[in-house]
């Protein structure tokens, strides 16, 4: 299913590429960017201004296939995963041997653990033990491993049928939060995370997704708004030192409490760096690693909420602070020299400010937040997540996309309604 690479893409063809028996002088061998968003973007850009030739393996409508720092693999279907991974395997990508795989989405992680043997026969692959970056797709795992540590989590539960949902209700406590339990599959849901306000709600929701066979991790919600939220990213190497050492917090969300962030800013959380680095080191975790956390004001301790382990949708504000997470990781997955990288700029913002807009709204009409203190918060960004005058095309495209599909729902919305009222009136 796969082919070993020729003797001048690898060092050794009957084993699996290790960055030590790389060269830190030779040539800069290619990266393919795996999946993901403006993570994949922000990756591509930030690798190729360093003279590393960049393939993109990605849906058709993602923005990196509009980047000038980028080539796009047209894939025959839909694009999706299931076509990565058999050019990946096959024999289409024969010309990309040695190159560094980079996984940024946790489709990518699935696929990259699923393959891991003839992967890595064939590229160069990230440095993380395949068992535990499994594991850190997995919510239960996660909250398990994390208490193990010492670490507060939410109260979670795993229902696995519908009978187990009824004989946990009793000691459910709503509003709750609803999670796909394996992350890849956040993607058949449409969400990563949804707020349920009720039981009524719950058991809908539990039905459409064991309809859709996805298994679900319901999770306690942590009283406040979306300014408790805080993150913690590193890069460990093989002795547990932290080389990245960095954290952020995200004011806004959107939709609130369970949406994507649409407002980040830079921002030393020490509590947070704390727990996150003791969580990795316990796990003896090495690589790239994110965490994110909530205040918690019943007890004013942070409560883990999400770990990644990839490349996230905050990568251009991380770059703009002076921390180039993309090239960390190809520098130590190539094995040329990497020192840490502790130090970075303070208190840049990255706004989507389309959703940002959106989500200030929802804030105005609960009384949170007045019109004038969101522009004075605006005025602060430094960063958008697809923008950038020498690479505009990302940008336009996913302005274009937007429109199309607010043009499309409004055209449903019209013929729904001239249906409805030519109903009524038969």
């Amino acid at each position: 299913m796969y082919n070993h690479c020729h003797e001048d893409a690898l060092s050794n063809s009957a084993h699996p590429v290790r960055a030590e028996e790389r060269s830190t002088t030779q040539a800069l061998v290619p990266a393919i960017v795996l999946g993901g968003a403006q993570n994949a973007l922000s990756v591509a850009r930030n690798l190729a201004r360093h003279g590393i030739q960049v393939f993109a393996l990605n849906y058709p409508h993602e923005a990196v296939r509009f980047s000038r720092y980028a080539r796009y693999m047209h894939l025959d279907g839909d694009g999706s995963p299931n076509a990565w991974e058999r050019f990946l395997l096959g024999h289409e990508s024969d010309h990309l041997c040695g190159s560094v795989l980079m996984a940024c989405s946790d489709e990518a992680i699935s696929i990259i653990i699923k393959n891991f043997e003839q992967l890595s026969r064939k590229f160069l692959l990230e440095e993380t033990d395949v068992a535990l970056r499994r594991d850190l797709l997995d919510k239960f795992t996660i909250y398990q491993r994390a208490q193990e540590a010492g670490i507060p989590t939410v109260g979670y539960w795993v229902p696995r049928s519908s009978e187990e949902l009824d004989r946990s209700m009793p000691e459910l406590r709503f509003p709750l939060v609803m999670k796909p339990l394996y992350s890849p599959q956040a993607r058949i849901l449409k969400s990563k995370a949804m707020l349920i306000p009720d039981r009524t709600a719950l058991t809908e929701r539990f039905s459409a997704s064991t309809r859709l066979g996805v298994s679900v991790v319901l999770m306690e919600y942590i009283p406040g708004g979306d300014d408790r939220l805080c993150s913690y990213y590193t890069y460990l190497d093989e002795h547990g030192n932290p080389l990245v050492h960095f954290t952020k917090r995200t004011p806004r969300r959107f939709p609130l409490q369970s949406g994507d962030g649409t407002y980040h800013i830079i921002e030393w959380v020490p509590e947070a760096a704390e727990l996150g680095l003791h969580f990795f080191r316990h796990l003896k975790y090495r690589g790239l690693g994110n965490i994110e956390f909530k205040w918690d004001e019943r007890d004013g301790g942070l409560k883990i909420i999400e770990v990644n382990a990839r490349f996230t949708a905050s990568d251009p504000l991380i770059t703009r602070s002076g921390v180039n997470l993309g090239l960390i990781a190809y520098n130590r997955i190539t094995g040329r020299p990497q020192p840490p990288v502790l130090d970075y700029e303070q208190s840049l913002v990255m706004c989507r400010p389309i959703e940002d807009a959106l989500a200030a709204w929802e804030l105005r009409k609960r009384g949170e937040m007045r019109f004038s203190e969101w522009i004075n918060e605006i005025r602060r960004t430094n960063q958008l997540p697809f923008f950038e005058w020498l690479d505009p095309m990302p940008a336009i495209a996913v302005l274009g996309r937007r429109i199309w599909r607010l043009g499309n729902g409004l055209q449903f919305v019209r013929e729904n309604h001239r249906s409805r009222v030519g109903t009524e009136s038969a």
